[in-house]
């Protein structure tokens, strides 16, 4: 983290986001239109991603060689999720469920892409950082990242939602829901060693929203500091995500006043 080559990715990312705010202020499309840009980089992410980390695994005889994909590249992450649903809300004639959908998008997109761009967890777990430059990975990461944060400006812009203190309550129902479903997830996609019928150790598991294990490499030992991991995330996505939408919902309220 931190390194020149991710400090030189943060630099490309901000000029990015800047030419397309800058582009997006100027032009004014409509939501749905950066909505059809959006399902477009979504599906070149995601092709990128699966070919650049699919593998041919042998079996357990090593008769067979099966192609696999690791499953911590499952689109299950809270950014990775946004692609679901920016597809759903492009093409979805609910207009209330999409008002819903698009209230939880504007922090999770800020806030999820921000804090991957910040933290890259793909030097960890799937490219080298000497690689950041030379790997498809990296470029789909980093601009798909960019994009999120750029569609969560267009959100709260577009003047197409109403930002009440509602959306920010469905907004941290939502969130709320996923964390609590990612604990299930997590224990699914790990990999447990069991000795005598005996559970002895885990040697993989995906930590999808992070709720396993933080993103900042803080060995967590004990139940009891988990729970304390559990409650610091609880409050950071609460205060982080007042703090994206007080000045949306204040500014709503002006204009009906």
């Amino acid at each position: 983290m931190f390194s020149w080559q991710h400090i030189v990715w943060l630099l490309i990312c901000a000029v990015a986001i800047i030419i397309c705010v800058y582009l997006y202020n100027k032009n004014r499309p409509s939501l749905q239109t950066v909505l059809n840009y959006c399902c477009a980089v979504c599906v070149a992410s995601e092709l990128i991603k699966v070919f650049s980390v699919i593998d041919m695994v042998p079996s357990a005889d090593g008769s067979l060689i099966y192609p696999y994909i690791p499953m911590n590249h499952l689109p299950l992450h809270l950014c990775s999720m946004q692609i679901l649903m920016i597809f759903y809300v492009r093409f979805t004639e609910n207009k209330k469920s999409r008002e819903n959908f698009l209230s939880f998008m504007y922090p999770s997109c800020l806030l999820g892409a921000l804090s991957a761009l910040a933290m890259p967890s793909i030097f960890t777990t799937s490219i080298r950082v000497d690689q950041a430059f030379t790997h498809p990975m990296a470029y789909q990461f980093f601009m798909f990242h960019s994009m999120l944060i750029v569609l969560a400006i267009a959100i709260a812009k577009s003047g197409e939602i109403s930002f009440t203190w509602k959306s920010y309550r469905n907004a941290l129902i939502i969130i709320a829901v996923a964390g609590f479903v990612s604990l299930y997830v997590n224990s699914i996609f790990a990999s447990p060693y069991y000795e005598n019928g005996k559970l002895m150790h885990i040697d993989f598991w995906p930590n999808f929203l992070f709720t396993y294990q933080n993103p900042i490499g803080i060995k967590l030992t004990e139940l009891w500091q988990w729970h304390v991991y559990l409650i610091i995330l609880v409050a950071v996505t609460v205060v982080l995500t007042f703090i994206c939408f007080y000045p949306l919902i204040r500014k709503n309220s002006k204009n009906k006043a």
